[in-house]
Formats: C-alpha cells, sequence, structure tokens
C-alpha cells in the first residue's frame, strides 16, 4: 500500500503546479427537504415538445449507431450558417460552448497569452486560461450595476500582443448585456475578440453580435442550444467567426464531439424556431414580474439581459441568504467570492417564481 502511495504522489509531482492549486469547478447544491425548487443552473423552464422528441427518436431509429457521427458534422453547420446569414466555413460546432470556448482560450491565448476578463463572470474562464497555460487579466465590474467599464477594458484589451479579451454578454452571473457598439469599440482595440452569447437569446435584438461578424473579422462569437432552445441535457454549442479563424479554432476541437443523438436535436430544433421564439418570449415576462417583485422587497437588481436576475437584499449576506433559501426548499446560485452579498436566480417556471419570492420573503 505504501509502494502505491508513493507511485501516486510521484505522479502527481507530474501535474503542472497550476493544475495542483487550482480549485476544481464545483456545485454547492443543498439537497433541502421535501420538494425542492432549483433555480440555479441558469437552466429552461420549458422542456422540448413531447412531438419533437418523437421525431428525434424516429431519425436516431433510423440512423447507424455503430458508425461516428459524420466527421465535423456538416449538416449542422450549414443549418446553422443558414439560421445566421453565414458561411458553412465560418461555423464551429462542438459539445456545448464551452468546449469551443475553451479550443480558443487555448488557440489565442494559451501557452503564454493572458486572457482578460471583467469580472464577476463565469467562473469557469478562469480555469479554461489555467489548463490552456494563459495569464489571467481583469478589469472588475462595479457594484451596484456591475456595468462593464468599457474604457479601461478596452484599453488593457490594446495592452501586449497577446491579450485575448474574453467578454461575456449578456454577461453571467450579472446579467448586462453588452450593444454592438460596446462590443465594436472593444473590437477595435483587440486582436482577437472572444465574445460569449450564450444567453442574448433573452436579451434585446439590437444586443446580438453575429451581424458585426462582416465588418469584425477578427470577432468570434459563442453560442449555445442550452438555454433559449431547452436543449442543456445534450451538448450542442457553436462559435461564428471569419473562416480562417474557425479552422484554427476546429484544430483544437476533438474529433466526433457532437454525438448522433445531439446533432439530430439541434436539426430538429432549428427546423422549429417558433419554439424558442415563444419560450425566450416566456421567460423575459416572467423575468420581468420577478424583478419588479424584488425590488418590492427592497432588493438592488442588476440589469438583466439573461434568463436570470443577480440581486442583493441591503443588510443580508449572500451565503446566509442561499442557506435560508435553501433551507425553505428553494436552491439558487451560490454567491461567487467577486460578489458575496449578489444571488442569482434562474427564471423558472410561474410557480417556481411564486415559490422562490415566498421563501423570499420569510427570509425577512
Amino acid at each position: 500500500m505504501s509502494g502505491g502511495h508513493d507511485v501516486t504522489r510521484r505522479a502527481l509531482e507530474v501535474v503542472r503546479p497550476s493544475i495542483r492549486a487550482l480549485t476544481a469547478y464545483s456545485l454547492n447544491r443543498p439537497a433541502g427537504e421535501g420538494e425542492v425548487v432549483r433555480l440555479d443552473f441558469n437552466e429552461a423552464p420549458h422542456d422540448v415538445p413531447a412531438e419533437l422528441k418523437a421525431e428525434v427518436l424516429r431519425r436516431l431509429g433510423e440512423r447507424r449507431w455503430s458508425h461516428y457521427p459524420e466527421f465535423g458534422s456538416p449538416r449542422l453547420a450549414r443549418a446553422i450558417a443558414a439560421r445566421h446569414g453565414v458561411e458553412p466555413e465560418q461555423v464551429v460546432v462542438g459539445n456545448g460552448s464551452g468546449e469551443l470556448l475553451l479550443a480558443a482560450v487555448s488557440v489565442f491565448a494559451g501557452g503564454g497569452g493572458t486572457l482578460l476578463l471583467a469580472p464577476p463572470t463565469f467562473s469557469l474562464y478562469q480555469q479554461m486560461a489555467l489548463l490552456a497555460g494563459a495569464e489571467v487579466a481583469t478589469v472588475p465590474r462595479r457594484p451596484p450595476d456591475f456595468a462593464l467599464e468599457v474604457e479601461a477594458f478596452s484599453a488593457r484589451a490594446a495592452d501586449g500582443e497577446r491579450t485575448v479579451p474574453l467578454l461575456c454578454a449578456p454577461n453571467n452571473p450579472t446579467g448586462n448585456p453588452a450593444s454592438r457598439d460596446v462590443v465594436a469599440r472593444i473590437a477595435r482595440e483587440s486582436r482577437v475578440l472572444l465574445l460569449d452569447q450564450a444567453y442574448v437569446d433573452f436579451s434585446d435584438p439590437g444586443d446580438d453580435a453575429i451581424p458585426l461578424l462582416p465588418e469584425l473579422p477578427h470577432l468570434v462569437v459563442f453560442r449555445t442550444l442550452s438555454k433559449a432552445f431547452a436543449a442543456a441535457g445534450f451538448r450542442i454549442g457553436y462559435a461564428l467567426a471569419h473562416a480562417e479563424l474557425a479552422r484554427e479554432i476546429r484544430k483544437a476541437v476533438l474529433p466526433f464531439s457532437v454525438d448522433l443523438a445531439a446533432e439530430e436535436l439541434a436539426l430538429a430544433l432549428l427546423e422549429r424556431p417558433e419554439f424558442s421564439r415563444g419560450a425566450v418570449e416566456t421567460v423575459r415576462v416572467e423575468r420581468e414580474r420577478v424583478r419588479l417583485a424584488l425590488l418590492s422587497l427592497g432588493a438592488s437588481v442588476a440589469p438583466a439581459g439573461g434568463n436570470f436576475l443577480f440581486f442583493t437584499i441591503p443588510g443580508t449576506g449572500g451565503a446566509a441568504l442561499f442557506s435560508e433559501l435553501a433551507r425553505r426548499g428553494v436552491v439558487v446560485r451560490e454567491p461567487s467570492p467577486a460578489a458575496p452579498d449578489h444571488i442569482r436566480v434562474t427564471v423558472g417556471t410561474r410557480s417556481e417564481n411564486d415559490a422562490f419570492l415566498r421563501a423570499l420573503e420569510g427570509c425577512r
């Protein structure tokens, strides 16, 4: 046994020190007692319609499961290109947008470059940088509204030959959107701009940065079917970029990362855009209802462009509120170190949102 321990220790010594020091991404999801309302993962409150599920299963039944999917998912790339008015060569598909973000961070900032972030933002970005061997620089957002410090962020983006800004818009967890003008301004100061727009379907149409691609050939936009299309149970993401940049990102994506089931579901969803449009509008209406209710309870709420709200109740610590809500059967996202007094709550169904508001009022 001791010999085995020594072998393990020697193996661990080979691990890069930066990885050994890294705290792995984790989720504190309390079990609760009885029925629990879970509003912590930014999942869609609506599900894929039963008839569409049946159609996907029918299509899968006609495929040969012993064979790999078609290399590069060309059918899906063509469908995504048609949806956004770009060429298929500009599309990179992957196992969720996270895989493609890691690939892009590795390609552009890996091996000694610098990834520029605006915290509080998605915590996995920093982990991606460390995995890719990139340094991390930050231009923090400032409470109470957590707006991006555009001038400072743009200036830092221009500082260094291999500084790569990664902007989340709408930002997770704060919810702040970024207009096309802001995106263009930052891009003008950047060698390449990585723009994560996982939640943009819930924002104003003018915040969608894809129309900027023709005039900004160094912009890379990341999207997902997990949120507005309710497909989080299947990992489907894509990046849109100039064809030459897309080709470089594709080199860092493992072959066949999108499986048969995910591909067929994605194709079926893209054929029925009315499903996503209706579901998004329902979320937007509920988001505003919950936002107004939070304000009536004395909360301070950040600008919301996603399918979630980011708020604080003055005089109430985020950790204490998180625990008390869980005790009352509602699980929200645990506060981040960058904003310890704030809570992120997903916009759920009307009944789930009502349960959250009742629990929150009981915490006062």
